[in-house]
């Protein structure tokens, strides 16, 4: 009877667990003193599929309800009927630092330019330090979280290196704006519309720029980065038949016709400085944006082409991107000075550990998001932990291990000699190494769980992974009393 007992507490350790990284560790703003006079509590049916209304509704949360759907930060928000209806961001419990504006305090034009260099000439006309201006102004406006404006100068400035060095190697170094072998030799037809032409990538040289072989050679239609899984309110409207070769219009009819082209606003490939891809990732980037569900899927090209939403589609990413497993952001991780950590949430098992060779691109990915890292810590004086957790078991404070020796090694072997120079140019501490062995916990470790009610919660949620924890010990004794 032990035995069983024991097991079932166990096993019930297993959705508390699920149930903190799901929630993010804070309760939907409704259910946290409800909303002001004049907002009502909504869902965020990209996020999940809730309703506004009903026994399951947002409308339930205001101020009462901590269960689904308001057990989730950005499932049921507060929202009132004039103003655009953008979810927040998850919250990081940092102050806002209101005594700044990013531009004209911290990330000044002259520093920008050292950091962002693009060689190709739709980088410089896309990834211009007024859009990106424009675009930290706009998000800011509609979330209480705020990029790039939260707690000290410091941390402004570390997240801002952070978010810059993920940019220029996603992007290539800022210059290229469209996904290279999905949008070959891209042209502008007489109708005003952009055309690509797609080639399968071991057709494509990225040297020489040049397809050997049409992408419609062995297909009927293009079909590339359409979920069927996410549809209606979860991700723009795709089909599995894909899109047909267009028929291009060109302004002159000596010209050879355009072979093997496809509207470029029907191709939902990667853009913008942090590869927004995927119906559903257009979709998300509308809402955080617009406030419109459907402004990027009808013209998702206005990424590649426009510089404030270029910028602000990764800005979105950045701050509200949430994998389960770890319930924090790239945003959080940053404020935390923990750039590992940024890389994990961005990338997870592909880049992490990164000592790991998941993938010849990857690996080399990585070692440039050092070299990169150094270059933008150094041009804001500042330098960030490459993995940064006071508490090493902390579920909101994933590592990437490796990187402390890629940051040695390419120093040695001469592959990243911005970071050679890194600490001479801090306006703030160096910090220390993360050791690379971690001691196990003792029992007094354990024992700051059980006399800390809510460790790592925010707005007097309660801690699921304590609950967890709780459960797993009682459940072990029991098991060795049971033998």
């Amino acid at each position: 009877m032990k035995f069983y007992f024991g097991t079932f507490l166990l096993l019930l350790s297993i959705p508390e667990a699920d149930a903190q990284t799901a929630t993010g560790g804070a309760l939907s703003e409704c259910a946290n003193g409800g909303c002001n006079l004049g907002e009502y509590c909504v869902g965020n049916s990209f996020l999940k599929d809730v309703d506004d209304t009903g026994e399951y509704g947002c409308s339930k949360c205001n101020g009462s309800r901590d269960w689904w759907p308001c057990n989730f930060e950005t499932t049921c928000f507060c929202h009132a009927l004039d103003a655009p209806r953008i979810p927040p961001a998850p919250r990081s419990g940092v102050t806002v630092n209101a005594a700044i504006d990013t531009c004209r305090d911290v990330l000044t034009e002259d520093t920008f330019n050292n950091i962002v260099q693009p060689t190709s000439e739709e980088g410089k006309q896309l990834f211009t330090y007024a859009g990106l201006c424009d675009a930290i102004s706009n998000y800011n406006q509609y979330h209480d979280e705020k990029f790039a404006q939260m707690g000290t100068v410091s941390q402004v400035r570390r997240e801002l290196a952070a978010f810059l060095s993920h940019a220029s190697v996603e992007t290539d170094g800022f210059s290229v704006t469209r996904e290279e072998h999905h949008c070959v030799n891209p042209i502008t037809g007489l109708d005003g519309n952009v055309y690509c032409m797609p080639c399968k990538e071991q057709f494509y040289s990225k040297e020489t720029k040049i397809c050997t072989q049409s992408y419609f050679v062995d297909e009927q239609s293009y079909y590339k980065y359409c979920d069927l899984s996410r549809q209606n309110n979860q991700g723009c409207s795709c089909t599995v038949a894909g899109v047909k070769m267009a028929d291009v219009p060109l302004q002159d009819d000596l010209r050879a016709p355009a072979i093997g082209y496809v509207r470029a606003d029907d191709m939902y490939f990667r853009r913008g400085s942090f590869d927004t891809s995927f119906n559903y990732g257009y979709m998300g980037a509308g809402i955080a944006i617009k406030g419109d569900a459907q402004y990027f899927c009808e013209q998702p090209d206005l990424l590649a082409t426009n510089p404030q939403y270029a910028w602000q589609s990764g800005i979105y990413k950045w701050m509200e991107y949430m994998p389960y497993e770890f319930g924090s952001t790239a945003h959080k991780q940053a404020l935390k000075g923990n750039f590992g950590g940024t890389i994990n949430v961005l990338n997870g098992p592909l880049e992490c550990p990164s000592s790991m060779n998941i993938s010849e691109k990857h690996v080399q990915m990585v070692r440039d998001r050092v070299r990169e890292i150094c270059r933008a810590g150094s041009a804001l004086g500042v330098m960030l932990e490459l993995n940064q957790c006071e508490n090493s078991y902390d579920r909101d404070c994933p590592k990437c291990d490796g990187l402390e020796d890629i940051y040695f090694s390419c120093q040695q072997d001469g592959s990243c000699p911005e970071c050679n120079d890194w600490e001479e140019n801090l306006l703030s501490l160096a910090p220390t190494v993360t050791p690379a062995i971690v001691k196990p916990p003792t029992f007094e470790d354990w024992g700051k769980y059980w006399n800390n009610p809510n460790p790592g919660t925010r707005n007097g949620a309660t801690s699921s992974y304590t609950s967890s924890v709780w459960y797993s010990i009682v459940s072990v004794v029991v098991l060795i009393l049971h033998i």
